[in-house]
């Protein structure tokens, strides 16, 4: 049975709620900005978020984000299972040489699909309400940006 959309806006703007708190209980903020990229930033321990989108998408990117917090919190796990990624990000200017190796491309594209999926699992963690085809539909397209930019296509 659907759900009605005041019912599931309600749900979204709880499981928004929800999240920032868990998101402010690590230690992190949550900055959500008209403007803003959807990003996290491991430096400043900050989530940008963009309120253009919808809430729900808002509340499927927050939760891609803390896929991210998740999958980068243990760095010694994280440099073995992303060592590409791991070395760009370690690098103050961007190294053109390894940022178009495949091995690179490999890490980030595997990140992101884990971040989606480090996200849903931690939805179901939290008892947050997510539409499972729609946060499917979202994941793809956005995996997708990154094998377009990965294989330097844009279609």
């Amino acid at each position: 049975m659907a759900l009605s959309k005041k019912i599931e806006k309600k749900l979204f703007d709880i499981g928004l709620g929800t999240l920032k708190d868990w998101v402010e209980n690590k230690g992190w903020i949550v900055d959500f900005e008209y403007l803003g990229k959807d990003e996290m930033d491991p430096v400043l321990k900050t989530i940008s978020i963009n309120t253009r989108q919808g809430i729900e998408k808002q509340l499927y990117t927050l939760l891609h984000e803390c896929g991210h917090v998740l999958v980068q919190k243990n760095t010694k796990s994280y440099n073995k299972k992303y060592p590409a990624t791991a070395k760009m990000n370690s690098y103050e200017s961007i190294n053109k040489r390894l940022e178009k190796s495949p091995k690179y491309k490999v890490d980030v594209i595997s990140e992101e699909i884990d971040a989606w999926e480090r996200g849903r699992k931690l939805a179901k963690r939290l008892d947050i309400y997510v539409d499972d085809e729609k946060y499917n539909n979202m994941t793809s397209e956005c995996v997708y940006s990154y094998v377009r930019w990965a294989s330097g296509t844009n279609g």
